[in-house]
């Protein structure tokens, strides 16, 4: 039986963290399952939970049916914080309880969620500092065995998880002021403005005041020039080519003008 475990984390590449959860993984299995790891991102800044929901909200998507997503970007570890298990119709989500799924919930409102019961899994000796290890990587082996869900879980409400805030775009009364969702490793701004909410109208896109180009893709630019496309995940970005607009633009100023 094949199986997907898909990892985001802050971890980085440099340490021993990423290997190890695998290893624990796999050792601990007992059924005959075949996991195949697939890597989403390590580099996720250091306890940036936000970006990290951002990151899985805009994979999650193109995996198979059935795939187990692992989330460990975790600056509460150690604390009260509860561990949880959210299900939706075709996928597993396991972490922290710190808004990191925030946008799952969102897409998926049919979404179940459950605590793990720490007492069931975690297995001294254990570190109250690396539950990447002790608790989430056990967690998932119970899964991927097949343990009956009440052995290790137990139900949450919906109200009761947290969640994080992310703005949508604000109307004015010439159009739509834009948030910053995220920022590439390009310096592109990845804003909150999809292309279906104004897919019937005509706008200008302003930065700092100014009008700058709407293009269909990078390579309709010249080197250093500021410009606007729809990015491959429908949100309208902001970059200079073979530049880098945060570095250069730092907090700017992104409007919609609908004409």
């Amino acid at each position: 039986m094949n199986k997907i475990v898909s990892l985001l984390t802050d971890f980085g590449l440099e340490d021993h963290y990423v290997g190890v959860v695998k290893g624990r993984i796999l050792k601990k299995l007992k059924k005959p399952v075949n996991v195949n790891f697939i890597d989403i991102t390590h580099n996720v800044p250091p306890q940036n939970v936000k970006k990290a929901a951002l990151s899985l909200y805009f994979s999650y998507k193109y995996f198979p049916e059935g795939t187990i997503f692992l989330v460990i970007v975790d600056p509460g570890v150690g604390t009260e914080r509860r561990a949880i298990v959210v299900k939706t119709k075709n996928f597993t989500f396991v972490g922290p309880d710190n808004g990191v799924f925030s946008l799952i919930y969102e897409e998926n409102p049919d979404f179940t969620a459950f605590e793990i019961i720490k007492e069931k899994v975690l297995k001294p000796p254990y570190s109250f500092t690396f539950h990447g290890r002790d608790l989430f990587a056990p967690a998932v082996v119970y899964i991927l065995n097949e343990t009956p869900w009440e052995e290790f879980l137990t139900p949450l409400s919906k109200e009761s998880l947290k969640k994080l805030k992310f703005p949508y775009p604000e109307r004015t009364s010439k159009g739509y002021k834009l948030s910053i969702w995220y920022v590439d490793q390009f310096g592109n701004f990845i804003t909150n403005l999809h292309k279906d909410m104004i897919v019937k109208e005509s706008f200008k896109v302003l930065v700092n005041k100014k009008e700058v180009p709407l293009v269909k893709s990078y390579g309709y630019a010249k080197k250093g020039e500021l410009i606007a496309l729809f990015g491959s995940e429908g949100l309208l970005e902001i970059a200079i080519i073979e530049g880098s607009a945060s570095k250069i633009l730092l907090n700017p100023e992104i409007e919609i003008i609908l004409e």
